[in-house]
């Protein structure tokens, strides 16, 4: 089971969200539309309250995800992340440097070293702080990640979702 968090201009029924149920993933997408950064969070931790699934999100969907699974990390069997906006970290959730997740929280991250509007640096710098369970794929892509649809899946089947 996939939980995924879209991104401020994506929807439960995007590209990435189509992709993994077409592969066969049981997924379910909560509707962030409209929503800023903190109601986003609430809305995805009372969907994760039942734990036992993978995380995921892309770009403000993987800062609200990192959020949630920072604060729960015992909900989930996985995060995926997917050129994740921590360079709009609202400052009512603190200092970016913060946001670490646990060693025992299995973590890939896919960011586009072509992303113009959330610098791969970002996703460098995460996985600096997090240490060496975070793995970060770098691919030649742009931040919708739309050329790099296998490896997102890929890293889902890898996480055992």
């Amino acid at each position: 089971m996939i939980l995924f968090a879209h991104g401020l201009e994506g929807s439960p029924s995007g590209t990435k969200v189509t992709a993994l149920r077409d592969a066969g993933f049981d997924v379910t997408a909560p509707d962030f539309r409209g929503m800023d950064v903190a109601a986003r969070v609430a809305l995805l931790e009372e969907a994760t309250r039942e734990g036992g699934m993978v995380l995921a999100g892309s770009s403000l969907g993987g800062l609200t995800a990192a959020i949630v699974a920072c604060k729960h990390p015992e909900r989930f069997t996985g995060l995926l992340l997917c050129a994740p906006a921590f360079n709009f970290l609202p400052p009512e959730f603190g200092a970016v440097e913060a946001l670490r997740v646990p060693s025992s929280l299995r973590t890939i991250v896919i960011h586009g070293r072509n992303d113009d509007l959330v610098p791969v640096q970002v996703s460098r710098d995460f996985r600096a702080r997090c240490g060496p369970h975070v793995v970060l794929r770098e691919v030649d892509d742009g931040h919708r990640l739309s050329d790099s649809i296998g490896i997102f899946l890929d890293a889902a089947w890898e996480l055992g979702a």
